[in-house]
Protein backbone atom coordinates (compact mmCIF):
# COMPACT_ATOMS: atom_id res chain seq x y z
CA UNK A 1 0.00 0.00 0.00
CA UNK A 2 2.85 2.12 1.13
CA UNK A 3 4.64 1.64 -2.45
CA UNK A 4 1.22 2.28 -4.57
CA UNK A 5 0.94 6.07 -2.60
CA UNK A 6 4.66 6.66 -3.27
CA UNK A 7 4.00 5.33 -6.85
CA UNK A 8 0.59 7.32 -7.05
CA UNK A 9 2.18 10.68 -5.63
CA UNK A 10 5.47 10.52 -8.02
CA UNK A 11 2.94 10.07 -10.99
CA UNK A 12 0.64 13.09 -9.73
CA UNK A 13 4.14 15.22 -9.68
CA UNK A 14 5.29 13.80 -12.97
CA UNK A 15 2.16 15.08 -14.37
CA UNK A 16 1.55 18.25 -12.66
CA UNK A 17 5.36 19.19 -14.48
CA UNK A 18 4.32 18.25 -18.28
CA UNK A 19 1.00 20.02 -17.59
CA UNK A 20 1.36 23.17 -15.36
CA UNK A 21 3.99 26.34 -15.53
CA UNK A 22 5.01 25.57 -11.86
CA UNK A 23 6.18 22.67 -9.64
CA UNK A 24 6.40 23.45 -5.48
CA UNK A 25 7.36 20.86 -2.66
CA UNK A 26 9.74 20.33 0.48
CA UNK A 27 11.07 17.25 0.79
CA UNK A 28 10.17 14.42 3.76
CA UNK A 29 12.57 13.17 6.04
CA UNK A 30 13.24 9.52 4.88
CA UNK A 31 16.34 6.91 3.51
CA UNK A 32 18.65 8.80 1.06
CA UNK A 33 16.85 7.79 -1.76
CA UNK A 34 13.28 9.05 -0.28
CA UNK A 35 11.23 11.61 -2.78
CA UNK A 36 8.73 13.76 -2.01
CA UNK A 37 8.24 16.64 -3.55
CA UNK A 38 4.54 18.23 -3.00
CA UNK A 39 1.73 19.54 -5.12
CA UNK A 40 1.43 22.60 -2.94
CA UNK A 41 3.91 23.69 0.17
CA UNK A 42 3.07 24.55 3.58
CA UNK A 43 1.23 27.49 4.22
CA UNK A 44 4.46 28.58 6.64
CA UNK A 45 7.55 26.35 6.02
CA UNK A 46 9.06 24.31 9.43
CA UNK A 47 11.19 26.42 10.77
CA UNK A 48 14.13 24.17 10.55
CA UNK A 49 13.32 23.55 7.58
CA UNK A 50 15.81 25.79 5.69
CA UNK A 51 17.92 25.71 8.62
CA UNK A 52 21.72 25.49 6.62
CA UNK A 53 20.37 24.72 3.32
CA UNK A 54 21.70 26.35 0.83
CA UNK A 55 23.01 26.00 -2.76
CA UNK A 56 26.10 24.42 -2.74
CA UNK A 57 26.75 23.54 -6.85
CA UNK A 58 24.85 22.16 -9.27
CA UNK A 59 25.92 19.45 -11.73
CA UNK A 60 24.53 18.71 -15.41
CA UNK A 61 24.32 14.86 -16.93
CA UNK A 62 22.69 14.93 -20.83
CA UNK A 63 23.32 12.48 -23.57
CA UNK A 64 22.01 14.73 -26.48
CA UNK A 65 17.84 14.48 -26.39
CA UNK A 66 17.60 14.22 -22.22
CA UNK A 67 19.07 15.64 -19.38
CA UNK A 68 18.97 16.00 -15.57
CA UNK A 69 20.10 18.88 -13.73
CA UNK A 70 21.46 17.77 -9.86
CA UNK A 71 20.97 21.50 -7.50
CA UNK A 72 23.11 20.15 -4.51
CA UNK A 73 22.40 22.25 -1.14
CA UNK A 74 24.26 22.38 2.18
CA UNK A 75 22.62 19.94 4.54
CA UNK A 76 20.83 16.76 4.64
CA UNK A 77 17.24 18.24 4.10
CA UNK A 78 15.59 20.20 1.72
CA UNK A 79 13.65 23.72 2.36
CA UNK A 80 10.90 24.98 0.81
CA UNK A 81 11.06 25.31 -3.46
CA UNK A 82 9.44 25.99 -5.96
CA UNK A 83 10.60 25.94 -9.75
CA UNK A 84 9.08 27.79 -13.33
CA UNK A 85 9.39 29.01 -16.01
CA UNK A 86 9.97 32.61 -15.42
CA UNK A 87 11.68 35.55 -17.36
CA UNK A 88 15.56 35.73 -17.18
CA UNK A 89 16.12 38.32 -14.51
CA UNK A 90 18.10 38.35 -11.17
CA UNK A 91 16.25 38.34 -7.94
CA UNK A 92 16.57 42.21 -7.92
CA UNK A 93 14.79 42.29 -11.53
CA UNK A 94 17.16 43.68 -13.93
CA UNK A 95 17.99 41.25 -17.01
CA UNK A 96 20.21 38.67 -16.92
CA UNK A 97 21.95 36.65 -19.63
CA UNK A 98 21.44 33.06 -19.67
CA UNK A 99 21.69 31.22 -23.34
CA UNK A 100 18.36 29.06 -24.34
CA UNK A 101 15.53 29.50 -25.63
CA UNK A 102 13.21 29.92 -22.59
CA UNK A 103 13.95 29.85 -18.52
CA UNK A 104 13.25 28.28 -15.48
CA UNK A 105 13.76 29.42 -12.12
CA UNK A 106 13.98 27.22 -8.92
CA UNK A 107 14.18 29.42 -5.73
CA UNK A 108 14.79 27.49 -2.52
CA UNK A 109 14.22 28.80 0.88
CA UNK A 110 17.45 29.93 2.23
CA UNK A 111 18.43 30.01 5.98
CA UNK A 112 20.17 33.48 5.73
CA UNK A 113 17.31 36.05 4.77
CA UNK A 114 19.56 38.05 3.63
CA UNK A 115 22.02 35.60 1.40
CA UNK A 116 22.55 36.59 -2.06
CA UNK A 117 26.13 36.94 -3.06
CA UNK A 118 27.62 34.00 -4.96
CA UNK A 119 26.70 33.59 -8.49
CA UNK A 120 27.87 30.50 -10.89
CA UNK A 121 27.31 29.73 -14.59
CA UNK A 122 27.71 26.01 -16.12
CA UNK A 123 27.30 25.62 -19.92
CA UNK A 124 26.33 22.82 -22.02
CA UNK A 125 26.83 21.56 -25.62
CA UNK A 126 24.51 19.34 -25.95
CA UNK A 127 21.11 17.84 -25.09
CA UNK A 128 17.90 20.40 -23.64
CA UNK A 129 19.64 22.27 -20.73
CA UNK A 130 21.75 24.89 -22.67
CA UNK A 131 23.03 26.95 -19.30
CA UNK A 132 22.22 26.83 -15.51
CA UNK A 133 23.23 30.24 -13.79
CA UNK A 134 23.23 30.91 -9.78
CA UNK A 135 22.03 34.57 -9.44
CA UNK A 136 22.08 34.94 -5.61
CA UNK A 137 19.05 35.79 -3.95
CA UNK A 138 16.63 38.15 -1.78
CA UNK A 139 13.95 37.73 0.31
CA UNK A 140 14.64 34.54 2.10
CA UNK A 141 14.89 32.71 -1.33
CA UNK A 142 18.16 31.71 -3.53
CA UNK A 143 17.78 31.04 -7.29
CA UNK A 144 18.89 29.07 -10.02
CA UNK A 145 17.96 30.06 -13.62
CA UNK A 146 18.11 27.26 -15.48
CA UNK A 147 18.26 27.95 -19.59
CA UNK A 148 16.38 25.27 -21.66
CA UNK A 149 16.89 24.87 -25.52
CA UNK A 150 13.76 24.50 -27.80
CA UNK A 151 11.28 26.65 -25.82
CA UNK A 152 9.28 25.25 -22.85
CA UNK A 153 8.73 21.38 -22.91
CA UNK A 154 7.74 18.99 -20.24
CA UNK A 155 10.22 18.05 -17.11
CA UNK A 156 9.95 16.75 -14.22
CA UNK A 157 11.44 17.77 -11.06
CA UNK A 158 11.84 16.15 -6.93
CA UNK A 159 13.60 16.85 -4.17
CA UNK A 160 16.08 14.37 -2.47
CA UNK A 161 17.07 14.58 1.16
CA UNK A 162 20.55 13.02 2.87
CA UNK A 163 22.19 15.06 1.05
CA UNK A 164 19.76 17.85 0.53
CA UNK A 165 19.36 18.50 -3.34
CA UNK A 166 16.41 18.86 -6.02
CA UNK A 167 16.96 16.95 -9.36
CA UNK A 168 15.61 18.40 -12.50
CA UNK A 169 14.72 15.94 -15.52
CA UNK A 170 13.86 16.70 -18.85
CA UNK A 171 12.99 13.09 -20.94
CA UNK A 172 14.03 12.62 -24.27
Amino acid sequence: MRTRRAAAAVTAVLLLAACSQEVRGVAAPGPPSATSPAPTPPEEPEPDAAAGSVVAGTSIRSDGSSAELVVDLRGAEVPEWTLAWSEATAPDGRPVDVAGDAVLRLRVRSADPDYGQGSSRASVSQGPIAETLTVGGADGYEEVLIGVRGGEQPFSAEARTDPGRIVVAFPG
